[in-house]
């Protein structure tokens, strides 16, 4: 055996996940993340937590309680890399940038109201009146915005950004690069606007990704660097350092598509707004 196909076997052995591997994985870390946020966290406050584990004679403190959901947010650190690495992959191999774009901007616009009502308005879990809860919280509602506005501007920017490039190369690559950034710019700029979850800093992350998408070990490195020392300061409480397990999980990628048909990917875009609304759901059941 030469050297080269030794090599090449080891490259093989050494990306061992599937697009698949990584969609499920990111789902379900996600769906964690969002049960201690919706579900836990008002469990603590009401004092439910407490009730539910001393009918089974464990008894815990409220200390130990916030550990364990500081720990299951930071579990659900891991999603948001992901999604945002299969977002460039989808990009890249996608038959329709538009259809893309538009899809993510329909599920951002579905999503909203699950949103709001799965967490962002966690503590009214003692009614499922939609007019007392948008009352009561509409501040806190217009605060903040789901991912998928991230995620759609994020893709509209790579659209942008890749027209650029493919016009621009050819004259100039350091005008090309140099234009290319702006609409990222300007995704960042509204996405801050919009207040969506990781804001502009997400859209930064999906910029180092597209941009070093070739040079996946520097993409993961730079990315998980900006998210850690942008998002994780003693001003915003942040947990983006608990996200290099993803970063890492990211290098394994094997560029295959994997066991999931084409025909479930609407799964993925579906799951999203429907857990939100089980987690309302089951936060009024057991909480009320």
């Amino acid at each position: 055996m030469n050297y080269s196909t030794y090599s090449n076997q080891n490259k093989l052995n050494y990306k061992c996940l599937s697009g698949s591997f990584l969609k499920i994985c990111a789902i379900v870390i996600m769906l964690i993340d969002h049960l201690a946020a919706g579900l836990v966290l008002p469990s603590i406050i009401s004092g439910d937590m407490y009730d539910f584990l001393s009918r089974f004679g464990i008894d815990v403190t409220l200390d130990l309680e916030i550990q364990i959901y500081v720990f299951l947010r930071g579990v659900g650190r891991q999603a948001f890399p992901i999604f945002c690495y299969l977002l460039v992959e989808g990009f890249m191999h996608t038959h329709s940038k538009a259809r893309y774009s538009i899809t993510l901007a329909a599920f951002a616009l579905i999503s909203e109201i699950p949103f709001d009502l799965g967490l962002i308005t966690y503590k009214a879990y003692d009614t499922l009146n939609l007019n007392t809860i948008y009352t009561e919280y509409e501040t806190q509602i217009w605060e903040s915005q789901n991912v998928y506005f991230t995620l759609a501007l994020g893709v509209i920017a790579m659209w942008a950004a890749d027209s650029i490039l493919k016009k621009l190369k050819g004259i100039n690559i350091v005008l090309a690069y140099a234009a290319s950034i702006i609409p990222f710019g300007l995704a960042a700029w509204l996405a801050y606007y919009m207040k969506t979850d990781y804001n502009a800093c997400g859209i930064a992350v999906i910029a180092i990704l597209y941009y070093f998408h070739s040079i996946c070990i520097l993409a993961t490195l730079l990315a998980y660097i900006f998210l850690t020392f942008t998002m994780s300061t003693p001003i915003n409480g942040g947990m983006e350092e608990w996200s290099l397990p993803a970063f890492m999980i990211i290098n394994l990628y094997n560029g295959q598509r994997g066991f999931i048909k084409k025909n479930f990917k609407y799964f993925f875009y579906i799951f999203y707004p429907a857990h939100l609304l089980l987690i309302f759901f089951l936060r009024y059941f057991l909480l009320h």
